[in-house]
């Protein structure tokens, strides 16, 4: 099986109303950090412990109430009714740079999906896509010497292979079917942060 059907949680199509389920988005989301190992598990080892953290402050906190906080939406409005939202470990900061790493990956699967044979460029234009605008030059730095390891395209490609046959056909269409609920849920959440102001330029 190559990654993308390896998985035991993947995420799940977007509901009519948008409201996306907490419990099995953080499962699928887990599922994703791997694929940084597949990139470059050392030069990507900061932004893989940086996922990891949010996503664990955000099952913390669905832990301590779960029906209140059965969607992603419902968790960040009752932040935002408290006046909480900048509070020191809350969670519409964690799904706020949540979303942004799983921009990064969205960003990049579909220039591969395009056919971009250069990796770095993939990268990189990810990278301006979704994180770039909101670091200060030191985590620019961090990211810039990241994304000189990724791997060759062919070497890419057999990672996620997996041992499985098929090549590189069977890995781009394991990849075209994975972006279609990714993508799905990714942009969902983007636009809902824009609508309800929680979206925000500040850097790190």
């Amino acid at each position: 099986m190559t990654f993308f059907v390896q998985a035991k949680h993947t995420f799940l199509a977007v509901p009519d109303d948008e409201k996306i389920l907490t419990e099995p988005f953080l499962a699928a989301a887990s599922e994703v950090v791997p694929f940084f190992d597949v990139l470059g598990p050392t030069a990507f080892k900061p932004v893989k412990s940086d996922i990891n953290g949010n996503i664990k402050k955000l099952r913390t906190k669905f832990e301590t109430d779960k029906e209140k906080y059965s969607t992603l939406q419902g968790m960040v409005e009752s932040e935002i009714a408290e006046g909480t939202t900048q509070a020191k470990n809350s969670a519409t900061d964690a799904l706020l740079w949540l979303k942004r790493a799983l921009q990064f990956i969205r960003v990049f699967l579909d220039e591969v999906l395009k056919g971009e044979e250069d990796l770095n460029k993939c990268a990189s234009k990810a990278y301006e896509a979704s994180l770039k605008r909101f670091h200060g030059w030191l985590v620019r730095g961090i990211f810039s010497l990241a994304m000189k390891a990724v791997p060759y395209r062919k070497d890419f490609i057999k990672a996620l292979l997996q041992g499985a046959e098929g090549g590189e056909e069977r890995v781009l269409a394991d990849m075209k079917e994975f972006m279609k609920h990714f993508s799905q849920n990714v942009d969902t959440l983007t636009r809902y942060y824009i609508q309800s102001g929680q979206e925000t330029d500040k850097t790190v």
